[in-house]
C-alpha cells in the first residue's frame, strides 16, 4: 500500500511540475544560484502583483501611478533577470538598488490605501526574503527602507493618516519579523559551523590514525593512485620506504601495550619532523610505516 501511494504522489507531483514549474525554475541548480533566483522571485510576485490589479479593476478605477506601476515594474523585473542572466557575478551596489526597488514599489502601491494596502504584505515578503537569501545586512537594509517608506505613507497618504494605528501595527510587525529572521539566521549560521566541524571531525576519523595522529592505510592507498597518475602523466618517478619497528613486540609483552603506544608516538613525531612537507608520511599497520616520496628529478 505504501509503494502505491508513493507511486501516485510521484506521478501527481510529475504532473504539477509539468503544468506549474515553479520549484524546478526556482531551484538552485535550474536558476544558476541565489542571485537568479532571487530575480526570477521577483519577476513572479511582479505577476502576481499586476493581476491582483487586473482583479481589482473591475470594482474600482485604477490610479494613474497603479496603472504606470503595472507597466513599468515588470519590465523592469524583466530586465534585471536579463542583467543577472548576462552578468550572474554579483555586487553590492546591484542588490542595494534591487532592494531600494522592490520596498519602494510596495510602499507605493500601498500608499493609496483601500484594496491596494494589501500590498503591504509584499514589504514583509521582500525583507525576510532578501534577508533569508543574502543575509543579515541586507535583511536589515530592507527592513530601514521599508519602515521609511511606511513611516512616509503615515505621513503623506490621506487613507494611512486615517490608518495610522494599522500603519503602525505594520511597523512593528516588519521590526518582530526582522529580529525573528536575523535569530533564524544566527542558528542557521551555528548549525552550519557545527556541521563543518562535525565534517571535519569524520573526515579524520576516516583517513587518520588516532594514535600517532598519521595519515591511516586507506588514505594513504588513495595518496598512492593519486601519485601514480601524476607521476604517469609528468614523466616523474615516485619512491616508497617502507619501514617496521624491530623488537615491538617484545616492547609490548615486557613493559605493556602503554610503553608500546609512547613508542608508535614517539617515533611518528621524529619521523615525522624529517620528512618534507610534499611527502605523505603514514602508519598503515601495527608497527608498520611507510614515507611516499615524489622524485622531481631522476639523477641515474
Amino acid at each position: 500500500m505504501d509503494a502505491v501511494s508513493a507511486e501516485v504522489s510521484a506521478r501527481r507531483k510529475g504532473f504539477l511540475d509539468r503544468v506549474f514549474p515553479l520549484g524546478h525554475w526556482l531551484g538552485a541548480e535550474a536558476s544558476g544560484g541565489i542571485e537568479m533566483g532571487q530575480a526570477k522571485t521577483r519577476l513572479i510576485c511582479t505577476v502576481v502583483g499586476v493581476g491582483g490589479f487586473a482583479v481589482m479593476s473591475p470594482f474600482a478605477a485604477l490610479p494613474n501611478g497603479i496603472i504606470a506601476t503595472a507597466i513599468v515594474f515588470p519590465l523592469y523585473a524583466l530586465a534585471y533577470l536579463i542583467l543577472v542572466y548576462k552578468r550572474p557575478a554579483p555586487t553590492h551596489t546591484r542588490r542595494g538598488f534591487a532592494i531600494l526597488m522592490d520596498n519602494l514599489v510596495g510602499t507605493f502601491v500601498a500608499y493609496f490605501g483601500g484594496g491596494f494596502a494589501v500590498y503591504v504584505g509584499f514589504l514583509f515578503l521582500t525583507t525576510v526574503g532578501w534577508g533569508l537569501r543574502f543575509g543579515r545586512p541586507y535583511l536589515f537594509l530592507a527592513t530601514a527602507i521599508a519602515i521609511c517608506g511606511m513611516v512616509w505613507n503615515l505621513v503623506a497618504s490621506p487613507y494611512w493618516q486615517e490608518q495610522s494605528l494599522f500603519g503602525i501595527t505594520i511597523i512593528l510587525g516588519l521590526i518582530a519579523s526582522t529580529v525573528n529572521a536575523s535569530i533564524l539566521l544566527g542558528r542557521i549560521a551555528g548549525g552550519n559551523r557545527l556541521l563543518a566541524e562535525k565534517i571535519e571531525e569524520v573526515l579524520q576519523l576516516a583517513w587518520q590514525d588516532q594514535l600517532t595522529k598519521l595519515p591511516n592505510r586507506p588514505y594513504f592507498r588513495e595518496r598512492l593512485a593519486q601519485m601514480l597518475a601524476a607521476a604517469a602523466r609528468n614523466g616523474r618517478q615516485v619512491a616508497l620506504l617502507l619501514f617496521d619497528i624491530d623488537g615491538f613486540k617484545a616492547v609490548n609483552d615486557t613493559l605493556g601495550h602503554e610503553a608500546g603506544d609512547r613508542l608508535l608516538q614517539e617515533i611518528a613525531e621524529r619521523v615525522g619532523r624529517r620528512v618534507r612537507q610534499a611527502d605523505t608520511f603514514a602508519r598503515v599497520g601495527g608497527d608498520e610505516f611507510v614515507i611516499l616520496m615524489e622524485i622531481a628529478h631522476d639523477r641515474s
